[in-house]
Parts: structure tokens; C-alpha cells; sequence
């Protein structure tokens, strides 16, 4: 009798991990990009930086120790999200950031010097340093790509006036932009960066299903996020995660909203004060209708 309970248990328990659905994570949140990239799945990692970077890797080591080295107690402590030495002459990092968040470009230039400056101890030679690409992928707009319809811009030391002058390729800044993904892929599909952003976005929409019949790579870190979504511990780290995103998200725009409400006001009655004729319809939701 205990014994064919214990079965019956055994198979209840079988049916419900089959019945139960799990969401597949979203692999552009920064928990599940790290879980995803790294030497726990050294060819995924290959295929998406060969495609990021656009060159053949023959060789990639991959840094599991994202903190950046503190050169004094007090310095600021940055966390990377993926960190790789590339054919021994290049260092490159990949960072998935979906805020907008204070001083974004400073954040990229203290990453990028950084990785730069920590190559170089006493008594080493500068011709030991290698070039450093900080490769940024960004789920928002931002001033300076504003007049660029690419999907990505790269970014280096240029002479001033004379713009195609390129003082070093040591440094170089590139940004790729997540909502232009769709667009850059339509305009080619076999653009394989294009491909592996709309996959970071959602690796469930209709254009990542096609995609993966002809990009093994692609096709192998579905069924790899697909397994990470089934640990119960990920799914619940990634769902906190994307919750503290979005509420900070909201945050933000009741902020602007408040605030461009605020700057309406005291404009409208400065109007006042100076006699500017001005008619107020409404104002709604921190956005004027004005009328003259």
C-alpha cells in the first residue's frame, strides 16, 4: 500500500513539472545576460562577441571576476557584465543597461579607462597595453545618437577639424541601440548583430523563431535560456529583477511628469506677471494644450 502510494506521489509529481509553465526569461536583463554569457557556455559567448565585434576570434578567455580592480581603498568599485581578452591584443567589455540612468556616458568612460589604465603596473612597458572596446547595449534613447538612424555608433579619438583623423584605435566606445534592432533587421536579415539584439529583447518574437532555423548559435542560446528558465531560484531573481526595472522606470517618468508639470505652472505665471497674453485650456498629466 505505502509503496504504491509512493508511485502514484512519484507520477503526480512528473505530471505537475510537465503542467507547469514556465516564462522564458528575458536575457537582455542583466542577471540572465550574465548567467547566459560566460565560461559556463564558452561557444554562445564566441558566436555573440564575434558578432558584436564584427572580427574572427581565434582565441577568447573569458573573465568570470567582473569587479574592476580598485587601485586604492576608496577608488569606486565598478561591476562588469561580461569581460573578455580577445586574440591576446584586445580587451573587451559588453554591458546591457536598460535605465537611462545620471551621468550614463561618464559611467561608459570611467569602464572604458579603467580597463585601459589597470593593464599597465610599475615597471611595465606601454607597449604591453592592449586595445580596449567597451561594447554597450542600451534599451533607451539617448542625446547623442538622436540624429543617428543606425542601430549602432562606435565611437573614438578624432582630430576636431579634421574628423577623419583618428589619433589612436586604443579606445573605442561603441553603442548599440535595442529599439533600432528591429528596423536594422528588416533592412538585412543576415546582419548578425542585428539578429542577437532582437534575441536579447525577446527571444520569443516571431523574427528570433526564424532566425534560429538558420543561426545555430542563436538557435542554442534559446534552448539554453529556455533551461535557465526552468530553475525556480533564476526565474525568481529575474522577475525581482525586472520588477525593480520597470519600477524604476515609472518613477522616472512620474518624476518628469511632475516636474515639467511644476515648470509649466511657474512659466505660466510669469507670463502673468509680465502680461505675455497666453490662454490656458488645460493641463493634463504635466502636458499644456496652450492656446493663443
Amino acid at each position: 500500500m505505502i509503496e504504491e502510494k509512493n508511485i502514484k506521489a512519484n507520477i503526480e509529481n512528473d505530471l505537475t513539472k510537465e503542467n507547469k509553465k514556465y516564462k522564458t526569461l528575458i536575457p537582455k536583463v542583466d542577471i540572465v545576460f550574465q548567467s547566459l554569457f560566460g565560461k559556463n557556455n564558452p561557444k554562445i559567448t564566441k558566436s555573440f562577441v564575434q558578432a558584436m565585434l564584427g572580427e574572427k576570434i581565434e582565441k577568447i578567455e573569458i573573465n568570470d571576476d567582473k569587479e574592476l580592480i580598485r587601485s586604492r581603498p576608496n577608488d569606486k568599485l565598478g561591476i562588469l557584465d561580461l569581460q573578455l581578452d580577445i586574440n591576446n591584443n584586445e580587451k573587451v567589455d559588453v554591458e546591457v543597461q536598460l535605465l537611462n540612468k545620471d551621468n550614463f556616458i561618464r559611467r561608459l568612460l570611467f569602464y572604458l579607462t579603467r580597463l585601459y589604465s589597470d593593464q599597465v603596473k610599475r615597471g611595465d612597458e606601454y607597449n604591453e597595453i592592449k586595445r580596449v572596446v567597451l561594447i554597450a547595449i542600451i534599451d533607451f534613447e539617448i542625446e547623442e545618437m538622436k540624429e543617428i538612424e543606425e542601430m549602432e555608433a562606435k565611437w573614438k579619438l578624432i582630430e576636431t577639424k579634421y574628423r577623419e583623423k583618428v589619433l589612436t584605435d586604443l579606445l573605442e566606445i561603441n553603442i548599440i541601440n535595442l529599439k533600432k534592432a528591429k528596423k536594422e533587421y528588416k533592412k538585412n536579415s543576415n546582419n548578425e548583430k542585428a539578429q542577437w539584439m532582437l534575441f536579447l529583447d525577446n527571444p520569443e518574437s516571431e523574427e528570433v523563431q526564424a532566425i534560429m532555423k538558420e543561426n545555430e548559435e542563436i538557435k542554442e542560446a534559446i534552448v539554453t535560456v529556455k533551461e535557465m528558465s526552468e530553475d525556480e531560484k533564476m526565474q525568481r531573481l529575474a522577475d525581482l529583477r525586472w520588477k525593480a526595472i520597470e519600477d524604476e522606470k515609472l518613477i522616472r517618468r512620474a518624476g518628469f511628469k511632475e516636474g515639467r508639470k511644476k515648470g509649466i505652472i511657474e512659466g505660466i505665471n510669469e507670463n502673468k506677471i509680465y502680461n505675455i497674453p497666453i490662454n490656458v485650456d488645460t493641463i493634463k498629466e504635466g502636458y499644456p494644450i496652450l492656446c493663443t
